[in-house]
C-alpha cells in the first residue's frame, strides 16, 4: 500500500507541540517549495481513574477533542491539504478548496484551510443540522451550501455542480484560480495525518517500571497499548491507526512475529454500520440509507482500504468489528460529561460504552435499585441485579462485562486500553439532557 510522500516528524517545546508534516522529493524541489505551519495540534494523553474502574484495566484517553476544529478531522483534512499545498503544480497559484462532508471534516477543512490562508467551501447533507452550519459559517467558510441525503450525494453534488460554477468571485482580476476537492475520508494524506495519532502515542504512554521493555518497544510489541478503541464512519481514522503501527514496526525493524497483537476495536452504531456488514459479507456493501442519530459515522460505505484492513489486518494488530446502539453511545456521552466533563457527539460516545458499558445487557431487566440511576440508563442496574455487582448503589470492583472484555477477554489490570476521543462538533448541552431524560425513560 503506497505512500504520499509524506515525512512526518515530532516536534516537543515548552509550549505548544506540533506535529510538521514535509513533502519527500528531491532536494532541488523541495528547497523552492513555501513551508506551511501544520493546523493541528499534539493533543493530551490522560489516564480516567473513574473509567479504569469500571472497564478493569488502565483507560487512556486521547484527547482528539481539543484539536482546533473540535475533533481529530484536524489531523485528516490539514494534511489532505498540505498534501495539495505541497504539490509543485500548485505552487503560486490561488487555490480554492471544496470539501463534502456531515459536518466535522467541512469544519476541520475550513479551519485548516483558513489557518493557511486559503477559502474552503462546504457541501454538507440536507441532514446536517442548523447548528454545524452556523458552526462552518463562523469559522470562515466561503460557502455553505445543502444537497442531497448522504455524504456520497452532497460529494457529488459538489463536484457535478458547485466546482464548475465559475463565478466573478473566483475570476477576480482574470487570475487562474486552482479548485481542489477534499474528500472526507477516503484519502491516502488523510491516513497519513490520522497516522501521527500513533507517533504521539509511543511518546506519550507511560511505560510501567520494571515491564520487559526492548528499546522503544513494550516487549515484543511496537507500542505499550492493549488496545485502541475508535468509532468508523468511513474509516480514515482505523486507517491511519494501522498505517501508524505499520510505520512503527518497521522504524524498530522488527520481523519477527508479534507474540500478542495491539487490538483495534472498530466501534460503530446501528445504522451506520458498513464496516460490520461489509465484514459479514466478505465484500464492500452499502448501506440503503443511514438510520442512526450518530450523523457523523454516516458513511453509506466504507473505504476499500479499512475493509481490507479488518478482513486481513498487518502483522502484530488485530481487528475488531462491534456495534452499539444509538442509546448506547448516549450513555458513553454522559459518562464523559458526569465523570470527565467532555462534551462530545455520540460517534465519540460510543466508543466509551464498548470499553465500560454492560451493553450487552442493556436490554435485560428493567430493574433498578432506588438511588442508583445517575442518568446512563438501566445497564448498572440490571448487571448488578443479575451478578450482585452493587451494594448500597456503590458499584464494586468487578468490572461489567463490555465488548472491550469480551472481544479481548485476556485484559488485566495493568493492561493498557486508549479511547481515541474523536470530539466532534455537532452536540450541545441541551442535546445531553435530552439524552439523559429518553435514557431515564427506557430508551435502548
Amino acid at each position: 500500500m503506497g505512500s504520499i510522500g509524506l515525512t512526518t516528524t515530532t516536534t516537543t517545546t515548552t509550549t505548544m507541540p506540533t506535529t510538521t508534516i514535509t513533502p519527500t522529493m528531491p532536494e532541488s524541489q523541495s528547497s523552492s517549495l513555501p513551508t506551511y505551519k501544520t493546523p493541528w495540534i499534539r493533543t493530551p494523553l490522560i489516564e480516567s481513574s473513574t473509567l479504569s474502574t469500571l472497564a478493569g484495566c488502565r483507560i487512556l484517553l486521547k484527547l482528539e477533542n481539543t484539536q482546533p476544529s473540535g475533533s481529530f478531522k484536524s489531523r485528516a483534512m490539514g494534511a489532505q491539504i498540505l498534501s495539495h499545498l505541497h504539490n509543485p503544480a500548485n505552487y503560486g497559484k490561488s487555490i480554492h478548496f471544496f470539501a463534502s462532508s456531515g459536518g466535522n471534516a467541512g469544519l476541520a477543512a475550513v479551519c485548516a484551510a483558513r489557518t493557511l490562508g486559503f477559502p474552503c467551501t462546504v457541501v454538507v447533507p440536507l441532514g446536517t443540522k442548523a447548528l454545524m452550519v452556523e458552526k462552518l459559517r463562523k469559522a470562515g467558510a466561503r460557502d455553505v451550501i445543502r444537497h442531497g441525503e448522504t455524504f456520497a450525494e452532497a460529494g457529488e453534488y459538489m463536484r457535478d455542480v458547485v466546482m464548475k460554477d465559475d463565478s466573478a468571485e473566483e475570476r477576480l482580476e482574470g487570475e487562474e484560480v486552482v479548485k481542489i476537492a477534499l474528500h472526507p475520508f477516503d484519502n491516502e494524506a488523510i491516513w497519513e495525518g490520522n497516522s501521527t495519532l500513533v507517533d504521539e502515542l509511543v511518546e506519550q504512554v507511560p511505560v510501567v517500571a520494571g515491564e520487559d521493555v526492548e528499546g522503544d518497544g513494550y516487549g515484543d510489541m511496537v507500542l505499550p497499548v492493549d488496545a485502541i478503541v475508535c468509532s468508523v464512519g468511513g474509516g480514515g481514522l482505523l486507517n491511519g491507526l494501522v498505517m501508524g503501527l505499520e510505520r512503527r514496526r518497521r522504524q524498530l525493524k522488527k520481523t519477527s512475529k508479534q507474540a500478542k497483537p495491539t487490538h483495534l476495536i472498530a466501534v460503530e452504531t446501528r445504522g451506520t454500520d458498513s464496516l460490520a456488514a461489509a465484514i459479514a459479507k466478505g465484500s464492500l456493501v452499502s448501506l440503503p440509507k443511514i438510520t442512526s442519530q450518530a450523523t457523523s459515522l454516516g458513511a453509506i460505505r466504507v473505504s476499500e482500504r479499512t475493509f481490507q484492513y479488518a478482513m486481513h489486518p498487518p502483522e502484530g494488530v488485530k481487528v475488531h468489528s462491534t456495534v452499539l446502539s444509538d442509546a448506547d453511545a448516549a450513555r458513553g456521552v454522559l459518562r464523559l460529561v458526569d465523570d470527565e466533563r467532555m462534551l462530545v457527539e455520540l460517534a465519540c460516545g460510543v466508543c466509551v460504552e464498548a470499553v465500560v458499558g454492560d451493553a450487552c445487557r442493556a436490554e435485560k431487566s428493567k430493574k433498578r435499585k432506588r438511588g442508583l440511576d445517575e442518568g446512563y440508563g438501566d445497564d448498572r442496574a440490571s448487571a448488578g441485579e443479575s451478578e450482585g455487582d452493587l451494594s448500597d448503589g456503590v458499584v464494586s470492583e468487578n468490572p461489567l462485562r463490555s465488548r472491550l472484555k469480551e472481544l479481548v477477554p485476556d485484559l488485566g489490570p495493568q493492561s493498557r486500553v486508549v479511547i481515541v476521543v474523536c470530539g466532534g462538533s455537532n452536540v450541545t448541552v441541551d442535546a445531553a439532557v435530552e439524552w439523559r431524560s429518553m435514557l431515564k425513560e427506557g430508551w435502548e
